[in-house]
């Protein structure tokens, strides 16, 4: 790790070497980027290509694990035009790292939370998790949509900062910066990342346990070979059978019991019964009264291809 004591060091000697003498350049800000994301440094130096024919120069020089991207002019030009000369690549410096960290460290910093926050996991569990939450937050909607919501809530408050710092300082070590200046920054990304997360793990639970209910079913005999669904007045449940006559037996009784001994409802009842009866085709009447679309998700992913939903309603026969 790059330790403090070595950084000041390093700002000590790049600060001594701001006007070079004989040089002929004046060296206004110095970027610096650990070692282990040059890649990040060569896509903010093509981002700042545009500089150069505004008469900046840009230098790369390694200090120990750091390289830094030194910007710097001919120092032949009037003392007058140094400080608007200063302004206007301090605020191209902080438009274009505020772009870069809300945009292209996502992926990076992403990547690095699922590493220290879910360390427990095993190595194979957890790159598991790192490619779906990248999936989710790169191609699901939702998610995508609370790290578009972020980044423009962050975006300029960062900008700002970098202002801030490079109003009193000629060097900014991008890593540093992140790690001691945005700490609120970070921590909404994790939480973020944790709620992504949390929500992928119960959805991996579900598709098990809808797993574990579809094999229940394949491995049954057929009680009945069709079943219609009806939905009355109180919102609970009514099973007929191919002849439209109520299914009423004793173990669809003992389930009905088992309301007013626990916690289960009538959703919960009717996934039980049908899985106990296990039909072979099974049709919804009035699925439009049914409100529990995830009831109707679930019904379909258990029974996938047996079911038939239709808007119309039955009278079941005496």
């Amino acid at each position: 790790m790059f330790t403090e004591n070595r950084r000041e060091a390093v700002y000590k000697r790049i600060r001594s070497r701001d006007l070079n003498e004989g040089s002929g350049v004046m060296r206004f800000f110095s970027i610096g980027f650990e070692g282990r994301n040059l890649g990040l440094m060569d896509s903010v130096i093509e981002k700042m290509e545009d500089i150069r024919f505004q008469g900046f120069k840009i230098e790369e020089r390694k200090a120990g694990d750091l390289l830094f991207i030194n910007y710097m002019v001919n120092d032949s030009d009037s003392c007058e035009s140094w400080s608007e000369l200063r302004d206007a690549l301090k605020y191209r410096i902080a438009d274009i790292l505020s772009d870069f960290i809300v945009n292209d460290l996502q992926h990076m910093m992403i990547e690095r939370i699922i590493e220290d926050e879910y360390f427990y996991f095993e190595n194979e569990d957890r790159e598991q998790i790192r490619q779906e939450v990248l999936n989710a937050v790169f191609e699901g909607k939702e998610s995508e949509n609370r790290f578009n919501q972020l980044r423009e809530k962050w975006h300029d408050p960062i900008r700002l900062r970098i202002l801030e710092h490079l109003d009193t300082h000629n060097e900014l070590i991008v890593e540093g910066f992140i790690r001691f200046r945005l700490k609120d920054f970070m921590k909404e990304l994790i939480e973020t990342v944790d709620k992504i997360v949390e929500e992928l793990l119960v959805e991996r639970e579900y598709n098990e346990f809808i797993k574990l209910l579809r094999y229940f079913v394949e491995i049954q005999e057929p009680k009945v070979r069709e079943v219609h669904v009806l939905v009355d007045d109180d919102r609970r449940y009514i099973l007929l059978d191919d002849s439209m006559r109520v299914i009423n037996n004793d173990i669809l009784k003992e389930l009905a019991r088992e309301i007013s001994d626990t916690e289960m409802s009538y959703d919960d009842l009717l996934i039980s019964s049908l899985i106990t009866i296990a039909p072979s085709k099974i049709t919804i009447h009035g699925c439009d009264k049914i409100k529990n679309t995830e009831l109707l998700n679930t019904i379909n992913k258990v029974f996938r291809g047996k079911v038939v939903m239709s808007h119309e309603g039955l009278y079941p026969q005496n």
